[in-house]
């Protein structure tokens, strides 16, 4: 069990609602909206993956990093989904995007990088 039961759950909490938020944005063609909730989700599910083996992400940094530490190199994600991932955690921190600038090709893939990611977290979670 982790050390963080409260914390887990609203960063899990987050990442479910983030993902809904991104679905509805992206059938309303809001990519910028859309790519924004998709980037927030897989925050929050990394988030909770940090939890889950009681590293506290805001203690320790750059959650992208912690993951690709983790599971990337831990070999519980793949290479590719850990590119996928840092391309799309690299949006969530882009300082200088302006709205209007994301293609409906780059929501798409935000969108999808996040499902397969929170997929991928429950696997992990559940073994």
């Amino acid at each position: 069990m982790s050390k963080y039961p409260v914390e887990l759950k609203s960063h899990l909490d987050q990442a479910i609602t983030n993902l809904q938020s991104a679905n509805d944005a992206l059938g309303k063609g809001q990519y910028d909206t859309a790519v924004s909730h998709a980037a927030e989700s897989a925050f929050h599910t990394g988030s909770v993956l940090l939890l889950n083996e009681d590293k506290d992400p805001g203690e320790l940094g750059d959650v992208n990093t912690l993951l690709q530490q983790i599971f990337v190199q831990g070999r519980r994600l793949t290479k590719e989904q850990g590119a996928n991932l840092g391309w799309l955690l690299a949006l969530r921190n882009a300082e200088n995007r302006t709205s209007g600038t994301l293609t409906a090709e780059e929501a798409h893939r935000a969108v999808e990088i996040a499902h397969s990611f929170f997929e991928s977290a429950k696997v992990i979670l559940d073994s």
